[in-house]
This record gives C-alpha cells, structure tokens and sequence, in this order.
C-alpha cells in the first residue's frame, strides 16, 4: 500500500501463498480480531491487505455484512477471486480508495507502509463513515521472549524484507492518536513461551501478555 515502488514486486505468487490461511475458523489471529469487536449485519466493511481473502469469506459466513477487500499483490487478488467468487477483491492501494466504511481491517499491513501516518488520515477523512471504526494489527516491536527463541531457532518469527517500520503498543498508540483516532481497545498475544504450546495451544495463546506479546491488536475510532 502507499506509493506503488518497485519494492512491490516481492508481492507474488509465492507471498500470496506463504501468507494464505488453510484453515481460517480455527486461525488463532482470526479469533483474537473478533475479541477487539463484532461487526453489525448492517456494516459496510474494507479489508486492506486482504492477501487470498480468508478473512473476507470469514466475516460474510459469520455477518453477512457487504464485504469488500483490496490488495496491493495482484496475484493474491486474483487468488481471492478465484476462491470467492461472490466477494468484491480489487488490486488497489490504499490511496486510490474512493468509497466510505463502517470497519476497516488492516491485518499485518502498517508495518508495511513508508508513510503510515499520512495513509490513516487519509483513511479517517475520506473512507471511514462517522463513528466508523479502524481496526489494526501488526507484529510487536517488544515481543522479546518471541524474539529471542526465533533466533535460538534461527526460525523467521514473522518478520519479513517488506516490512518498513517496527511498531510497539506505545509507538502504534502515539500514531494513531496523530493520526486523528481515538483507541478503544488493544492487548497483545500470544506471550511465546513455547513449552506452553507443547502442553496445549489454547494455553499458549491464552497467558496473559501485556505488552510484550507476539502481535498487536488494536480497536481504534473516528
């Protein structure tokens, strides 16, 4: 999203389904969006980054709400068209966005951006509809614990070469204040003690996290 550099071009094929969810009922980030807010029926809704759209096809089997989902990787979109055909995908980026929203999801998206600030408020002036409500999430820049066994393991953790900038619940808190928005709600998971995913993974996603959790989670409104 943003400015269309040539940076965009390591969105392919292979991202779009390196970052495709098989089984996204059961996908522990899923749940936890749905633990920040339920959409109404009546909700318009935009998925930003909506890579293959799970999340899409999600939200219509659960709401049934008029859902639409744009992406910056064509090949994901022609991936989520392929799969759901009744759903609205349209390879866009975040400033060629035109139309107003009730929920805007960004999943995994800001840490991506070059000027993530100018692309919120551009969100909350011109495509969210008044008490509209945006709602992001992203890696945590203080996942210490997640951090340190990805590089014992010398695993990727789940950061990549596209991403920009790195947020923590302080510095994500700051810029959407700047940006015009009010916080609701936000919690980080999972804590990433990984002898805790060994005796259950409803455990594991469970602990409390506080701020040094995984992923960040965040409600905010206009």
């Amino acid at each position: 999203m943003g400015n269309k550099e040539s940076r965009w071009n390591d969105y392919n094929v292979e991202y779009a389904k390196d970052h495709e969810k098989k089984n996204p009922h059961d996908y522990w980030e899923f749940k936890a969006i749905f633990d920040l807010y339920e959409p109404k029926p009546t909700d318009k809704i935009l998925e930003i980054g909506c890579n293959t759209g799970e999340f899409c096809n999600l939200l219509k089997e659960r709401y049934n709400n008029k859902i639409y989902g744009i992406d910056i990787n064509n090949d994901a979109i022609k991936m989520a068209i392929d799969k759901y055909p009744n759903l609205n995908f349209q390879n866009k980026d975040i400033f060629e966005l035109k139309e107003r929203y009730d929920i805007i999801y960004m999943q995994h998206v800001i840490e991506h951006l070059k000027e993530p600030e100018k692309a919120l408020i551009k969100l909350r002036k011109d495509n969210l509809n008044c008490g509209g409500k945006l709602i992001i999430t992203c890696p945590n820049k203080w996942a210490y614990f997640l951090k340190v066994y990805a590089w014992r393991k010398k695993t990727k953790f789940c950061y990549d070469p596209t991403h920009v900038t790195e947020f923590s619940p302080l510095t994500l808190s700051k810029l959407i204040k700047n940006a015009g928005y009010k916080k609701l709600k936000m919690f980080t998971k999972p804590l990433g003690f990984p002898f805790s995913y060994l005796i259950s993974p409803d455990l594991y996603y469970s602990l409390p996290s506080w701020v040094f959790g995984g992923h960040i989670f965040l409600l905010c409104q206009i």
